[in-house]
C-alpha cells in the first residue's frame, strides 16, 4: 500500500526530546532495538478507522442537533440491555462492547493506575497539557482534523476543558467499571470522533493521499500512547517516575480505554518496551511542524489569558509563564522554539518544583499509608482544577 505523504521515515526533528537519553527520560530506557522498516507494516492503519463507531454515529447524528444526539445516545446506553429490541444491530454491538468486561481486564491494575495518576497531583495535569497535548502538535498531520473541524477557532480553553473532563473521568478509581462516568466519557468521545470524521469527509476537501483518513487507527493509537507511555515519560522528567507495577498498570488502563474507543486489541501494548517501540515507529515517521501546528501551539499558549474563571491578571500571567517553563523542561528548547513558543526563565521554577516532587515521590513509595495519603491529596488538587474548567464550560 502506498503511504500518505505524511509518512516520512527518519524524521529527526519532531519529538526529539522523547528519545534523548537523560537521567530522567523513561522512553529511551524502555526502547528495544528497532528498525524503522517495521513501521511499514502499520501504514495500512492510516486508512482504517472505527467503522462500528461511524455506523452508530450516522444513526444518532443524522437529522438531529448535536446536543440532542448526545442526550439520546446517553439515554439509550444507560438503559442497555433492557432496551435491546429498540436498538439497531450496530448500536447493540457497540453498547455490548462498552458493557461486557473482557476476561483480560484487571480492575486492580486499573485502579492502581488511577491511584498513580492521582498521587502525581497537578503535575499530572501539567504533563497532560504541556507535554502530551503541546508535544502532539509536533506532528502536522495528526492535528489536521482539529483544523478541519474549526477547533482552532472554537478556542483552546474548551478543547483543554474537554480533555481534562475525559482524563479525570477515566482516571477515577472504579471509573471504568460498567455504567460509570469513565465509560460514558468514552462512548461520548468515540461517537464524537466518528461524527467529526464523517463531517470532515463529507463536507471538506480533506486529502487522504496527504494525511490518510481523519482520526485513523494509527493516529488513535499514537494518541493513546500519548496518554500512557509519553505521559509517564513526562512525569519521570518531573521526578515522579512510575514504579514497575505502576507502569504496567497505566498501560493496562489505557489498553482498556483504547479497546473501548475502537482501537484493535492487537495494536494495544502490554509492556513498556512494546509501548516505547510503537511510539518510536509513529513519532519517527511523522512529517514535522507546519503553520497549523504553530497556530494550535500558540492558541494553547494563550489559553491561560482567556479563561473566565478568574479575572486576576497576575495569576493569568503567572500560569502562562509556568506553562512555558514546563514546555521548556518537558519538550526541550529545540521543540519549544520550533513550535514558535517563547522562552521563559520559569523553567528554573519547574526545576525547583521537581525537588518537591521528588520528596513526595519518596514519601508515597515509603509505605502504603503514605501512598494513599499522597494520592488522596493529589486527587483533591486535580479536582480543584477540574472544577475551574467545568465552570468555564458552563
Amino acid at each position: 500500500m502506498k503511504a500518505p505523504e505524511r509518512y516520512q521515515p527518519e524524521n529527526n526533528q519532531s519529538f526529539s526530546s522523547y528519545w534523548k537519553p537523560t537521567n530522567d527520560n523513561l522512553l529511551p530506557k524502555l526502547l528495544p532495538k528497532v528498525s524503522l522498516e517495521e513501521s511499514e507494516q502499520l501504514i495500512p492503519f492510516y486508512f482504517q478507522v472505527d467503522e462500528l463507531g461511524d455506523t452508530v454515529a450516522k444513526e444518532y447524528f443524522s437529522n438531529k442537533q448535536f446536543g440532542e444526539a448526545i442526550g439520546m445516545l446517553h439515554r439509550d446506553f444507560s438503559m442497555y440491555p433492557s432496551n435491546k429490541e429498540h436498538l439497531s444491530e450496530a448500536a447493540q454491538e457497540l453498547f455490548k462492547q462498552l458493557t461486557d468486561v473482557p476476561t483480560w481486564v484487571n480492575f486492580d491494575l486499573i485502579n492502581l493506575a488511577a491511584t498513580y495518576c492521582n498521587r502525581c497531583g497537578t503535575s499530572a495535569l501539567s504533563v497532560l497539557r504541556n507535554y502530551c497535548l503541546m508535544g502532539g502538535y509536533e506532528s502536522s498531520a495528526i492535528n489536521k482534523p482539529l483544523i478541519f473541524t474549526q477547533a482552532l477557532h472554537k478556542g483552546a480553553v474548551k478543547r483543554l476543558a474537554d480533555t481534562v473532563d475525559f482524563w479525570m473521568n477515566v482516571t477515577t478509581v472504579n471509573g471504568l467499571k460498567p455504567q460509570q462516568k469513565g465509560i460514558f466519557s468514552i462512548v461520548t468521545t468515540r461517537l464524537i470522533h466518528s461524527y467529526s470524521r464523517l463531517q470532515i469527509e463529507k463536507s471538506t476537501d480533506w486529502k487522504p493521499e496527504l494525511w490518510g483518513r481523519p482520526i485513523n487507527l494509527w493516529d488513535m493509537l499514537a494518541t493513546n500512547l500519548g496518554f500512557s507511555i509519553a505521559f509517564m515519560d513526562g512525569l519521570s522528567k518531573l521526578k515522579l517516575p512510575p514504579t514497575n507495577d505502576e507502569l504496567t498498570a497505566v498501560l493496562h488502563l489505557w489498553k482498556y480505554v483504547g479497546y473501548l474507543l475502537g482501537i484493535p486489541l492487537e495494536l494495544l501494548p502490554d509492556t513498556g518496551e512494546e509501548a516505547a517501540k510503537q511510539l518510536y515507529l509513529w513519532s519517527k515517521t511523522q512529517k514535522g511542524i507546519d503553520q497549523d501546528s504553530k497556530d494550535l501551539a500558540y492558541a494553547l499558549y494563550k489559553e491561560p489569558k482567556l479563561v473566565t474563571f478568574t479575572y486576576n491578571s497576575f495569576m493569568k500571567w503567572f500560569v502562562q509563564k509556568t506553562n512555558i517553563g514546563y514546555n521548556e523542561v518537558l519538550l526541550g528548547a529545540e521543540s519549544r522554539s520550533a513550535l514558535g513558543l517563547p522562552y521563559s526563565n520559569a523553567k528554573y521554577w519547574i526545576l525547583f518544583l521537581n525537588n518537591i516532587n521528588h520528596y513526595f515521590d519518596k514519601k508515597a513509595k515509603s509505605n502504603p499509608k503514605s501512598y494513599l495519603k499522597v494520592a488522596l491529596r493529589g486527587r483533591k488538587q486535580q479536582e480543584d482544577v477540574w472544577d475551574l474548567y467545568r465552570k468555564e464550560k458552563k
